[in-house]
C-alpha cells in the first residue's frame, strides 16, 4: 500500500476500462457484440471535483475505445498500456481512480494496474463500480497495487478521498476500504458509501475527460427505432436505483433499492446541450428503471416540451410490472419515441418465482399488444439457464416468446455475477468458484461451466438459435407483412453487424415478397460475397439449416 504524502494540489487520472478484457475475446464468434457506451460512472465522479480545492488537474484514459486485435497478435498489451497513461498529459498523477464495473474487465484490469504502478509507484489506486464493490476484499488482497477499494456509489466520498489524500493524514472513511481496513456490515455485507441524493450533472465537462465526437457519432446499442443509425446519439440517466430483488441482477449493490430523480430540468438541459453542442438527436435512457408511476408520467410529460428536430429517446429497459397502459398512454402521447423494451426473464412461472422478477405474464402479452397497437416496436429481453432451470423450462421460454409476438427477443444465458444471489447458488451447487475463474464470460450469451441440466457450449448454441429462429427465420414483422418496418430494422441491423447473413436473408424475403426482384437478386450477391470474404459469415454455415431450400441452395454451391 502506497504511504500518504502531504501534497495540496493532486493531479487526478481516470481510468476507463473496456467491458470485455481483449484477450478474452472470441474473434471466431458470430454471437459476440460490440456495443460503446459513454461510461458515465466516471463523467459523474469528475463531476463530483470539479469545485474541490485540492485538485489541479485531471484527465481520463479511455481503453474502451480502441482496437486490441493487433496488439494481441503482437503481444504488446502492456507497452501499449503504459504508453496510453503516460501520453495522456499528466505527467505524474497523485491519484489514479479506475472504474472497474464489469467482471470480463478483470484480466485487462490487472495489466493497468501492473503498469501503473511501473509508470508511478508513489501514485495512490482507488477503485470502484459494481464489480470491485462485491469483491472488496479479495482484489485489496490480491492486489497490492490497489490502495483503497470505494465501495457503492462514489461522487461524495471521492472529494472527502481528495482531501484526505491531499492533508497526507489517514482517516476513515464511510464505504472506502483499504487492505488493513475492510468493514463489513450485517449480513456480512461490505459496508457501502451512502447514496447521493442530489444527481445534478453538470455535463458541459464531459469532453475534459472523453472524446464526445466519437462518443456521439459511436454510441450505437441496438434498439428497435424505427429511424436510422446514422444519427448522433448519446446515453442518459435521468434516475437511479430499482426496489426489485431479482436474483441475477447486481445494480443494487451500488445504486440501491430506492429510486432517486435527477431534476427534470437538468436532464432537458443536458438533452439540449448535447444537441446544441454535438448535434445528438437520439437518447438512449438506461436508467435501473423507471419508478414511481407519476414521476415516470411527469418525465415522459417533460421530454415532450423538447424542441429538437429528429428529437428521439430509446427506452432500453421498462418493467412489466411496474407498467400499465397509462404510462404507454404517457409515452405515446409525448411522441418521443417508437420503440420500448421491456424485461421478461422467463416464460415459465416457476421460474419467475425462483429468480424473484414475479411478471404477471398474462399482463406481459396485455402490454406487448398494446404497446403495438399505439404503434411502439417492442423488444423483450429473456434469459435461460438459472440455477435449476430445466432444459425443456428453457424450451418453454422460447414457446412463450413466440405467443408474446414482440418486434425482436432478445435470448441471454444467465451470467452468475458476483453480488448477486445467482452467484451465491452456483457457487454453492458447485458449478463455479468464488472467484477470477468465474469472471471470464465475454458476453450475456456466454457461459464458462456446465451444470447437471446441460453443458456450458449447449446452453450458448441453444440461446443463439432461438435467436435465429424467432428474430431472423419467423421474424413477426415479416410474418404480418409489416414489411417497410422489417426492413428499417434489418438494414439497421447490417449496419451495425455487417457479416450477419440471416439478417441479410430477412432482407431478401422481404424484397421477394414485395415483388422487388432487383433488390432481392442485390442481396443474394451481397450474401455471396460476404460469406465468401467474411470469416464470422462463415460460422453462420452451420446455422443454414434454418434457412429456406432455395437460398440454401444458392449459398452452398
Amino acid at each position: 500500500m502506497t504511504t500518504l504524502k502531504n501534497s495540496k494540489s493532486q493531479d487526478i487520472l481516470f481510468i476507463n476500462l473496456p467491458p470485455v478484457s481483449p484477450e478474452l475475446l472470441k474473434t471466431d464468434d458470430v454471437t459476440s457484440a460490440d456495443n460503446l457506451t459513454p461510461p458515465l460512472g466516471l463523467l459523474y465522479l469528475a463531476n463530483s471535483i470539479i469545485d474541490c480545492p485540492f485538485v489541479g488537474s485531471y484527465k481520463c484514459v479511455d481503453f474502451a475505445i480502441y482496437d486490441y486485435g493487433r496488439l494481441l497478435e503482437k503481444k504488446t498489451m502492456g507497452k501499449f498500456v503504459s504508453e496510453k497513461m503516460q501520453n495522456v498529459g499528466i505527467e505524474k498523477p497523485n491519484i489514479i481512480a479506475i472504474s472497474l464495473i464489469f467482471s470480463s474487465s478483470y484480466e485487462f484490469f490487472k495489466i493497468v494496474i501492473a503498469e501503473i504502478k511501473k509508470c508511478w509507484p508513489d501514485a495512490i489506486v482507488i477503485v470502484g463500480g459494481i464489480h470491485a464493490s462485491n469483491n472488496v476484499a479479495y482484489l485489496l488482497r490480491k492486489h497490492s497495487e490497489i490502495d483503497y477499494i470505494a465501495c457503492g456509489e462514489g461522487e461524495e466520498v471521492f472529494v472527502e478521498f481528495i482531501e484526505m489524500i491531499a492533508a497526507g493524514k489517514q482517516k476513515n472513511i464511510f464505504g472506502v476500504h483499504s487492505v488493513n481496513n475492510i468493514k463489513k456490515v450485517k449480513g456480512n455485507q461490505f459496508e457501502r458509501t451512502k447514496f447521493v441524493e442530489k444527481l445534478s450533472i453538470d455535463y458541459t465537462r464531459y469532453h475534459n475527460m472523453i472524446d464526445m465526437k466519437l462518443y456521439t457519432t459511436g454510441t450505437s446499442l441496438f434498439s428497435l427505432s424505427k429511424t436510422t443509425l446514422s444519427v448522433r446519439s448519446f446515453a442518459i440517466m435521468a434516475s437511479r436505483g430499482c426496489p426489485y430483488h431479482c436474483t441475477f441482477c447486481a445494480a443494487h449493490t451500488v445504486h440501491g433499492r430506492d429510486q432517486r430523480w435527477r431534476s427534470m430540468y437538468n436532464v432537458v438541459d443536458e438533452i439540449n446541450w448535447l444537441n446544441k453542442t454535438y448535434g445528438v438527436t437520439k437518447y438512449y435512457l438506461i436508467d435501473d428503471n423507471f419508478l414511481p408511476k407519476s414521476k415516470v408520467i411527469e418525465f415522459f410529460h417533460t421530454l415532450s416540451s423538447i424542441n429538437i428536430k429528429d428529437f428521439e429517446v430509446v427506452i432500453q429497459n421498462m418493467s412489466i410490472n411496474s407498467t400499465d397502459f397509462e404510462i404507454i398512454d404517457a409515452i405515446i402521447a409525448a411522441n418521443i419515441t417508437n420503440n420500448i423494451a421491456f424485461a421478461i426473464e422467463s416464460g415459465v412461472s416457476r421460474i419467475q418465482k425462483k429468480i424473484k422478477k414475479n411478471v404477471n405474464l398474462n399482463k406481459a402479452i396485455e402490454l406487448v399488444k398494446y404497446s403495438q397497437s399505439r404503434g411502439l416496436n417492442v423488444r423483450c429481453f429473456f434469459i435461460i439457464g438459472f440455477p435449476g432451470e430445466t432444459v425443456e423450462e428453457m424450451k418453454k421460454t422460447f414457446e412463450y416468446a413466440k405467443k408474446l409476438g414482440a418486434d425482436w427477443s432478445t435470448f441471454n444465458v444467465a451470467a452468475p455475477i458476483p453480488g448477486t444471489e445467482m452467484y451465491e447458488e452456483f457457487v454453492e451447487l458447485g458449478y463455479i468458484l468464488d472467484g477470477p475463474s468465474s469472471w471470464t464470460a465475454t458476453s450475456l450469451r456466454d457461459r464458462v461451466f456446465d451444470s447437471k441440466e446441460i453443458s456450458g457450449k449447449e446452453i450458448k448454441e441453444l440461446a443463439y438459435r432461438a435467436n435465429l429462429d424467432i428474430n431472423f427465420v419467423n421474424n413477426m414483422n415479416i410474418r404480418k407483412d409489416e414489411y417497410k418496418n422489417a426492413e428499417i430494422i434489418f438494414s439497421n441491423f447490417i449496419k451495425k453487424w455487417n457479416f450477419h447473413i440471416f439478417a441479410y436473408d430477412s432482407l431478401r424475403r422481404i424484397y421477394k415478397e414485395t415483388g422487388e426482384k432487383q433488390a432481392e437478386n442485390d442481396i443474394i450477391n451481397q450474401m455471396k460475397m460476404v460469406l465468401a470474404s467474411n470469416k464470422k459469415a462463415q460460422l453462420f454455415c452451420k446455422y443454414f439449416d434454418l434457412l429456406d431450400d432455395d437460398i440454401r441452395r444458392i449459398l452452398e454451391a
